[in-house]
């Protein structure tokens, strides 16, 4: 069953209300009964003490000593709201007063008094479910003989379910509840408001539209959202708008050797190429090499891009992916008279693909033997959590129009190719969490350098 955010903010309010209320009504009772019996038991004792220290005073034996202040004593009872009763000193109740205004049975008390044998000090007694506080006090004579014992009580309410307390708690409790949903209505309102515009967002990005936009004015998590969402767009848009691009060169890089390829056949079909047949034939297998390298980096790309186990890491060692790069090309770079020299290696073992790691520096190399005069350098030197691979030519070095966009899929600057090497270069060493940069000799001479950042992952 689908629940709205709106009903689950109200009753999520409502159970912690109502929660809250239960766990305080709970504890407030609880002090709150704690409280009220010790205050009953202080004011009788104050209330048992004066009025003992009164009757002790006349020293006269017991019937006289009540007859002489009794109503003294019962003017003191009614003052204050408590119930006095007088034992002898063989615990019979003599005399009550006040003792209609609490609902404690005589018999009750004088059981209570009998089992407390004589002793002074504050009791208890529960009685149908009500509650009695009672403090009793020996009177003596001066030789120390008890004669009477004076016994005060109060009648003290519990605070539970029938108590005022109660029906205070259950009012506020209304009150913050009515308050809460209020809130909850004010404030899910605008969040749902939010959240479908995010999701009218979601759904035309679903559909490609990438110009519709929405504009939420939130400064929280939900606006956070939409401005993740809107950088989203911005990144599919570009991820789109490359595919389509990426597409659009690819046919256009295939065509051109299909098309001198069926060219070429037509002819021969034709008899137009009967006097030179070895060439065209040499020509066709050249546009078919052609064809063929270009289909691999094609794919290659998509592989490093889109494969995600396609980089197998293990432990690889940084001269022995240079020595495997250098012997890739030695053979093309001796055919033009161009040194590949290894400077400063830093040999340290890395976390990394080996083979594609050659890869990467073998397009390198392969770049720079076309622009290169006499040699191509590689370095490797160590920087913090990583190592730097340096690899410099000494040809004109790299046009500023053309920086920006060397490693861009098709892209082809001056006596470039298909415009994939760099851009397999750009995607391996990404694929190892690294970054590729290119620029100019600044030492005063001329010539390119590429510069790649491998991280020593832990």
């Amino acid at each position: 069953m689908r629940c709205s955010i709106k009903t689950k903010l109200i009753l999520s309010y409502a159970v912690i209300i109502f929660l809250m209320a239960g766990i305080s009504m709970s504890f407030v009772s609880l002090f709150s009964e704690a409280y009220i019996l010790n205050d009953a038991r202080t004011r009788l004792r104050q209330y048992a003490d004066r009025i003992a220290i009164t009757l002790a005073s006349k020293q006269t034996s017991f019937p006289f000593f009540y007859d002489f202040m009794w109503e003294s004593v019962v003017r003191e009872v009614s003052d204050n709201n408590f119930s006095l009763a007088i034992f002898n000193s063989d615990t019979e109740l003599y005399a009550v007063s006040n003792f209609d205004m609490i609902n404690l049975n005589e018999e009750t008390l004088i059981r209570y008094v009998q089992m407390r044998d004589g002793r002074n000090g504050a009791f208890v007694i529960p009685e149908n479910r009500e509650t009695f506080v009672a403090y009793s006090r020996q009177i003596k004579y001066s030789n120390g003989e008890t004669f009477a014992t004076i016994v005060a009580i109060m009648q003290v309410d519990r605070y539970n379910l029938d108590g005022l307390l109660f029906v205070l708690f259950f009012v506020s409790v209304m009150a913050a509840s009515f308050v809460a949903v209020i809130s909850a209505l004010l404030f899910s309102g605008q969040l749902t408001r939010n959240l479908k515009k995010l999701q009218r967002r979601a759904n035309m990005l679903a559909k490609r539209q990438f110009d519709n936009t929405i504009t939420i004015y939130s400064n929280d998590e939900v606006g956070d959202l939409a401005r993740s969402i809107d950088e989203m767009a911005k990144s599919i848009e570009e991820y789109d708008r490359s595919q389509k691009v990426f597409l659009q060169n690819a046919s256009h890089e295939l065509r051109t050797p299909l098309m001198s390829i069926r060219g070429y056949v037509e002819g021969l079909r034709d008899g137009i190429f009967t006097d030179n047949a070895d060439a065209v034939y040499d020509s066709i297998l050249n546009q078919t090499s052609r064809l063929e390298k270009l289909v691999e980096d094609v794919m290659y790309l998509s592989k490093i891009e889109t494969t995600k186990d396609i980089i197998q890491i293990s432990t690889v060692n940084t001269l022995e992916i240079v020595d495997e790069a250098i012997e890739r090309v030695e053979g093309i770079a001796t055919a033009n008279d161009i040194s590949v020299i290894k400077g400063d290696i830093l040999i340290a073992n890395i976390q990394g693909d080996g083979e594609h790691l050659a890869t990467v520096f073998t397009n390198l190399f392969s770049n720079s033997l076309r622009f290169a005069k006499e040699k191509i350098v590689i370095e490797a030197v160590p920087v913090e959590n990583g190592v730097v691979f340096t690899v410099t030519d000494d040809g004109p070095g790299i046009s500023e129009d053309d920086i920006p966009h060397l490693f861009d899929r098709f892209y082809k600057g001056k006596k470039g190719k298909h415009g994939l090497g760099l851009a397999i270069v750009k995607a391996i060493v990404t694929a190892h969490k690294g970054r590729v940069d290119a620029y100019n000799r600044t030492d005063g001479q001329s010539g390119a350098v590429f510069e790649i950042f491998l991280p020593i992952q832990k």
